[in-house]
């Protein structure tokens, strides 16, 4: 591998070389030595200008996927400068977590490897087969070149790290039980047949008659009034879905740390947030767990802006696979916004005595709760 150090040396013995060989009168030890200078200042003048003009970029096609799925990455080099590479070896290494697909994979690094041309003032572009084996956010380790001369002499390295990074949702690890799919307030794929009421939009307000909610009453305007005053909001066919998930196998929390079942909670609330939305239900995700340490708990309330099903899975397959506290005291402080709108299906794996009182709290509440265990399949393949 060619370096400024051996070039430096390569000079110095040239020139040693020649001071000799004029000294003493030695015609064939001159000739050596101004072959090795020409040779030096060549290396020199190439490792100056090979790697000029050479940018390397790359991007992941599409760069969201689920777990299990094939994504391109797209790698372009493109060299700006009249001077051909005559030899430029690429090496992409790929983050833990993703793997090339079957037959593409190199046996020297943990990614790919191509051997191009680069001639003047022209862009190559490479394709190459991921695997996405696992959720997560990855971004694209380094990309790695090795410039070379016509005759493989003076070899130029150069490494780059360009910002391409995948999204990867999760998947669900088995099928979910029809018995499962059967208890959900979503089950039919096809919108809400009953009408409901769209927070996000205030349509005016009326006066306040007996049993109305209180977080329905407007206190602005009744202070103006002096009488209560009850918002109204615009009718809809989407109602709203809040997928409560525990990530703890019981109570308390730190007893009861198991990741690979929460995995398969973590997947079964990215196939059933997809089944809501297809069913024009608004979905949100309450989690007990911190998506990053100082910003609180994971939370994701349905909404209907724009991007909100991004947000939903991107929290999905960034959030951790252990619990922080227990899901019960979570859930009673959102609860306190809810109305009889919204429906709330819980993912636990086994339910702890401070999860079953909250449920039954939003219960007796009017509100519609959904009781799923990722646990259901296990248990019933050991019945089996």
């Amino acid at each position: 591998m060619d370096s400024p150090d051996r070039r430096a040396i390569a000079a110095f013995v040239a020139t040693l070389s020649g001071v000799v060989a004029v000294a003493s009168g030695r015609r064939p030890l001159l000739v050596w030595a101004l072959a090795v200078g020409a040779m030096a200042a060549v290396a020199a003048w190439w490792a100056r200008r090979a790697a000029r003009g050479v940018e390397v970029s790359a991007s992941f096609r599409p760069a969201r996927a689920f777990a299990g799925e094939t994504v391109r990455l797209v790698v372009q080099v493109r060299n700006a400068k009249r001077l051909p590479v005559p030899t430029a070896r690429v090496a992409v290494w790929l983050p833990s977590g993703l793997s090339p697909a079957a037959g593409h994979a190199s046996t020297a690094i943990r990614g790919f490897a191509r051997r191009v041309a680069l001639p003047g003032r022209s862009e190559v572009v490479l394709e190459f087969p991921v695997d996405a084996r696992r959720r997560g956010e990855y971004w694209l380790e380094r990309v790695e070149l090795e410039l070379s001369d016509p005759f493989d002499l003076t070899p130029i390295r150069r490494t780059a790290v360009p910002e391409a990074d995948l999204l990867v949702f999760p998947e669900p690890h088995g099928p979910v039980p029809v018995r499962v799919l059967r208890r959900l307030p979503f089950g039919m794929p096809a919108p809400a047949a009953r009408m409901f009421e769209d927070r996000e939009r205030f349509a005016g307000v009326r006066p306040y008659e007996p049993g109305d909610p209180l977080n329905r009453i407007h206190w602005k305007l009744t202070g103006h009034a002096g009488a209560l005053q009850t918002k109204l909001f615009e009718p809809t066919r989407r109602a709203e879905v809040l997928l409560a998930l525990d990530l703890a196998v019981g109570e308390p929390f730190w007893d009861a740390v198991y990741p690979e079942i929460a995995e398969d909670g973590i997947g079964w609330a990215s196939y059933l947030a997809r089944l809501a939305l297809r069913s024009g239900w608004r979905a949100g995700l309450l989690a007990n767990t911190h998506l990053s340490r100082g910003r609180g708990l994971l939370r994701v309330p349905p909404a209907l802006a724009a991007g909100h099903e991004a947000v939903l899975f991107a929290a999905l397959a960034r959030m951790p696979n252990e619990p922080t506290c227990d899901l019960g005291p979570v859930l009673r402080e959102t609860s306190r916004g809810f109305s009889r709108e919204t429906s709330v299906l819980v993912i636990s794996p086994r339910p702890g005595p401070s999860l079953r009182a909250e449920v039954g709290a939003l219960r007796r509440r009017g509100i519609r709760v959904h009781e799923t265990s990722p646990l259901e399949r296990w248990l019933a393949e050991d019945r089996a």
